[in-house]
């Protein structure tokens, strides 16, 4: 009956590790990330002062895929390979984004056109 126990916990143990790391949400594809946050280029462009709330619900959407680093990458290779699609972006407003629409998470460094995504 020991023995019974001590296999069910070790499978219990292995489970969980399993279970936790997979818990980290896989980034949605670029297309989704660029369409969810299309409302906030008003902003970006300073045509807006501050951001609309559809900006907003957008980076409250990518919120739950920032805690981890690859997936923060991912975004910021998103947004680096369609930055140059938009002139006029004002990049120095990218970072405001989250503190704006009250969302606390860590996104990368991107207040240029020249960002690297290897700090992410």
């Amino acid at each position: 009956m020991a023995r019974l126990v001590l296999v069910l916990a070790i499978l219990l143990f292995i489970s969980g590790s399993v279970m936790g790391t997979s818990c980290v949400p896989v980034v949605p594809p670029c297309g989704s990330i660029i369409y969810q946050l299309s409302p906030c280029l008003s902003y970006l462009m300073r045509q807006e002062n501050k951001p609309e709330s559809a900006c907003c619900n957008g980076v409250k959407y990518l919120k739950d895929y920032t805690s981890d680093k690859e997936n923060r990458r991912s975004i910021c290779e998103c947004l680096e390979s369609v930055a140059s699609m938009y002139g006029g972006l004002d990049f120095s407003l990218i970072p405001s984004l989250p503190k704006k629409c009250r969302v606390s998470m860590k996104i990368p460094k991107i207040d240029s056109p020249n960002f690297d995504c290897s700090k992410a």
